[in-house]
């Protein structure tokens, strides 16, 4: 058999260091552009939420604006579940059934857009929307900016102060952490990990230090959020019913793990708290009048008479994240 010619050989072999040429700057870029540190979402908000309710039937995103107004952003017959804003506050992110199965689904925050990520999808938004930080969430003091990214290609944990100095990766595992939750005194995240086969719930100090696993179920425990007088963790749990049955099951626990057990309507639970971007309102979940609805305050102001309730009717109304 001839061998190809010389001419050829030489084309094939520029066109070969050509292609690791290529794959080279890609990783420099890509190394390059996932270390730059995030931009801190804060100043001014609109003062608009994203959570999830089920007002309509089954459960969507909404978002509520500072008027009062809730506009329902999804509208699909699927279930739509735990909505996370990126730091631009031009992208949400949640889970939905819509394929099938539970993913990840994206949406614009006025409902256009939407589309379910694929591996490669969400592979070529990392590279080319620059979109790797997500959930942003501040401690009840104002103090300290949690948030989950992408920025080693795996999902994990953030901690930095509020002038975005001494950023900490706080969780380190190839599993899948997220969801994260301040606990009332500004020190700990409760979040969901996969990193042992399936969604159970962690706890860990800012620093990294301290990893506890606080729930061990066959079935899925994610999304937890501490109760306002740091007794409690509430969480989702699928244990009784998944996800797709568009029931969501709160089960409550205590801080170490122990005493785990459905939450009943007859006992009531508030929790969950939110800070506004610019620090001056606390948004909670309460299920105090028989169903879950959004209370708000003043962050200066404390007890009932401050208290402003967001959502009513007979609907649940759960998981409120601000728009940077």
């Amino acid at each position: 058999m001839n061998s190809p010619p010389r001419n050829f050989r030489g084309f094939a072999v520029r066109i070969a260091l050509s292609l690791i040429l290529l794959v080279v700057l890609l990783v420099v870029f890509a190394i390059s552009r996932f270390q730059q540190p995030p931009a801190i979402p804060q100043g001014v908000p609109n003062g608009e939420l994203a959570f999830i309710s089920n007002r309509d039937g089954n459960w969507e995103i909404y978002i509520l604006d500072a008027q009062g107004n809730a506009r329902n952003i999804t509208a699909d017959p699927a279930d739509d579940y735990f909505p996370s804003w990126a730091f631009d506050g031009e992208q949400i992110n949640f889970i939905s059934d819509r394929t099938g199965e539970l993913g990840p689904t994206q949406i614009k925050p006025d409902g256009t857009e939407s589309r379910s990520l694929t591996i490669l999808s969400a592979i070529t938004t990392l590279f080319f929307e620059n979109r790797l930080d997500w959930d942003p969430q501040w401690s009840p003091d104002g103090g300290h900016l949690a948030w989950s990214s992408l920025r080693d290609f795996n999902l994990e944990l953030y901690v930095m102060d509020k002038d975005g100095a001494n950023i900490n990766r706080v969780t380190d595992n190839p599993g899948r952490d997220w969801f994260g939750s301040w606990s009332p005194d500004n020190t700990s995240l409760v979040f969901s990990s996969d990193r042992e086969g399936n969604e159970n719930i962690y706890s860990i100090d800012i620093t990294g230090e301290n990893l506890r696993q606080l729930t061990d179920a066959t079935e899925d425990d994610l999304r937890p959020f501490w109760s306002l007088d740091s007794t409690q963790i509430a969480f989702v749990s699928e244990r009784e019913n998944p996800l797709p049955s568009g029931v969501v099951d709160v089960f409550v626990m205590n801080p170490d793990g122990s005493d785990q057990r459905k939450l009943t309507p007859e006992t009531t639970f508030e929790g969950g708290l939110v800070r506004s971007p610019d620090g001056t309102q606390l948004v909670y979940v309460s299920n105090r009048d028989g169903h879950w609805h959004l209370y708000a305050r003043d962050a200066d102001c404390e007890g009932d008479l401050c208290l402003r309730r967001l959502t009513d009717g007979d609907s649940d109304n759960l998981f409120p994240v601000w728009r940077p």
